[in-house]
């Protein structure tokens, strides 16, 4: 499982601080929404400068111009990008067509769905690497689901899955164990007294984690070292997940 640092911060100073402390013990450096909204894509270009060898996830959000938003955030340096679960499949599968032209990927954030189960499905089978699935009582995550309620779900998905909100030194084992394929980590490390120290702390749980079972389907050696979660694999050789890392 990989560990995804969200920079939900105002400024690109502060984002600078965290990551700068916090990067070499995480997978994905994720740049949120507000972040891009106040610094614009600018600070994409800054982050990845900064940490050339980590995975940017930038989220975008999208909800319409799938593609024209995608482009913007690959020009700028992102790996991967989210599109609103709640957009339309049109939108989607433009953000997902411009990502596979950069070699990159698309994340279905999953913060509006209804019928989450299966529009997890749906995003996943038009071209997303993974759904992300928000915990958390208030706007974050409107169901005011638990993590224990959003393992559940991704589970039921049976479609590569993250887990947001409220992830900390508690309750990332149960993620790990879970089979979500990235667990997302915030304030757990952004308002820590030392966030290297909370995320060294992190990265020792997840890697120390024994989980039970066979995970099947899992596939290393992708660009962004992403395994896909667990559950029937479908034949999809043009995902992300299938292809080869370029040398």
């Amino acid at each position: 499982m990989k560990l995804q640092l969200a920079l939900d911060v105002a400024t690109l100073d502060e984002a600078l601080v965290v990551s700068r402390a916090a990067a070499e013990y995480v997978d994905i450096l994720e740049l949120g929404s507000t972040l891009i909204k106040n610094e614009g894509t600018a600070a994409i270009s800054a982050i990845k400068a900064t940490h050339p060898g980590t995975t940017v996830l930038a989220d975008m959000k999208t909800a319409e111009a799938g593609g024209l938003e995608a482009g913007l955030a690959f020009a700028a340096g992102a790996d991967l990008v989210t599109v609103l679960d709640g957009a339309d499949d049109d939108t989607i599968a433009a953000a997902v067509a411009v990502a596979r032209s950069h070699g990159k990927g698309v994340v279905a954030d999953m913060i509006t769905a209804r019928e989450l189960v299966a529009r997890a499905r749906e995003v996943v089978r038009l071209g997303a690497e993974f759904c992300e699935i928000h915990a958390g009582p208030d706007g974050e995550a409107p169901r005011g689901w638990s993590i224990r309620a959003v393992i559940e779900a991704g589970r039921q998905s049976e479609v590569p899955f993250s887990v947001a909100g409220g992830v900390d030194l508690e309750s990332i084992g149960d993620v790990a164990r879970s089979g979500a394929v990235v667990a997302v980590v915030g304030t757990a490390v952004t308002a820590a007294p030392d966030p290297r120290a909370a995320a060294r702390g992190l990265r020792v749980a997840v890697d120390t984690t024994i989980v039970g079972g066979e995970v099947p389907w899992v596939r290393q050696g992708r660009p962004h070292g992403i395994p896909s979660g667990p559950g029937p694999a479908p034949a999809r050789p043009d995902r992300l997940a299938d292809r080869a890392p370029s040398s």
